[in-house]
């Protein structure tokens, strides 16, 4: 399950970063560091899908 939380909570945030974000393309490089970012967090343990989707939104919010 833990790369399915990882997969569902970056589509998740990514989705709506575009949403609020409308001059962005899809295959930006904050798409990849996103993916690092919540892949990092997997590979400390953490797999609880809520917790990676605010995790991701956070990380996203702040670039």
């Amino acid at each position: 399950m833990s790369s399915q939380a990882r997969e569902g909570a970056c589509a998740f945030a990514w989705r709506n970063y575009l949403l609020l974000h409308s001059g962005i393309s899809e295959n930006d490089n904050r798409r990849s560091a996103l993916y690092r970012y919540v892949a990092n967090l997997g590979d400390v343990g953490e797999d609880d899908f809520d917790l990676l989707q605010i995790a991701a939104v956070a990380y996203l919010k702040k670039l």
